[in-house]
């Protein structure tokens, strides 16, 4: 009966990329921000975010993908956003049995709600910190990769106080900032721990008006991770409804992607939280918060601890 319920939903998700595709091709996106007031960016405005988070954590890149797939909504060296080799060492069962992370719903009006991992009763204390303008001339240190017991301790369902970061703060935890590692040797390989890598790519939905998340996979010998195994590394509240499988729109291969038919609201609910509290995120500062609630749907592919979020 459940792998009934999966293929249906994996029927109903394939019919509504077909069509989302098709309608994009026929759109030219909104150029008026609506940032604040529904959580959606204009091209101009991920652009901007996109290049905050390449200037302060390099290992983000822009890549420009197909020639023939390039989209004259953003520039044709800008098409998405890339991160590579990201490790993943722990399966989501396996953290989940370990780590006692539990999920509970973010209420959002008109839909059944956000999954957030919560973790623990231990509150954690927000640094001081202050993120630069984009245009600020610096050399950003790299970030140091978290450590699994980073994830046991995160509580992702708080929102950060965005005048309180500092520029080392904000760097210090996203292994995406890590510089390219040097060539494993063979004497290397008895001392090393193996694991799972995968590139992350994030690429914009005209449809939707806000980042979509791609994911490539693989094995502990680099080569490419089959479908079921992808869904071993995601959040199984999330599995199959939120997490799908779809040609990616700039290199044409199969790859899981993250629905973002929520993002926006999840967005302006963060928003909101902060104003409320007298505290505005900045546009190009969106990628720093939008891709630490996305690590509750791959919790284990260990990209980003920038930033600890405080919701209440």
């Amino acid at each position: 009966f459940l792998s009934c319920i999966v293929m249906f939903t994996d029927v109903k998700n394939a019919v509504h990329s077909t069509f989302v595709n098709t309608y994009s091709r026929f759109i030219n996106p909104d150029g008026t921000s609506k940032f604040l007031e529904e959580g959606t960016l204009t091209p101009e405005e991920f652009v901007a975010a996109g290049d905050l988070l390449t200037f302060k954590c390099p290992t983000w890149v822009w890549e420009k993908g197909d020639p023939s797939r390039v989209g004259s909504h953003l520039p044709p060296e800008k098409q998405f956003l890339v991160t590579r080799k990201v490790p993943c060492e722990l399966r989501v069962a396996a953290l989940k049995n370990d780590s006692g992370v539990a999920y509970e719903s973010l209420e959002i009006e008109g839909d059944d709600g956000w999954m957030l991992a919560i973790g623990g009763d231990q509150e954690e204390e927000i640094p001081d910190m202050d993120i630069p303008d984009m245009l600020e001339p610096s050399n950003p240190p790299v970030c140091p990769v978290a450590s699994t017991g980073d994830l046991k301790d995160e509580d992702p369902d708080d929102i950060p106080d965005m005048d309180d970061f500092s520029d080392d703060d904000l760097e210090e935890d996203d292994p995406a900032s890590l510089p390219p590692q040097k060539q494993e040797t063979a004497s290397d390989k008895d001392t090393l721990i193996r694991s799972r890598t995968y590139d992350i790519h994030i690429t914009y939905d005209k449809y939707y008006r806000t980042p979509r998340v791609w994911l490539f996979g693989y094995d502990e010998d680099g080569k490419p991770l089959k479908t079921e195994s992808i869904f071993e590394d995601i959040s199984q509240e999330h599995a199959h409804k939120t997490v799908t499988i779809d040609k990616h729109p700039h290199l044409g291969i199969p790859c899981a992607f993250i629905h973002p038919c929520r993002h926006a609201e999840v967005m302006k609910t963060f928003c909101d939280r902060l104003r409320s509290g007298d505290k505005e995120l900045r546009v190009d500062q969106y990628f720093f918060l939008f891709l630490k609630f996305i690590s509750t749907v791959i919790p284990t592919i260990n990209y980003d601890f920038t930033i600890s979020l405080d919701g209440q």
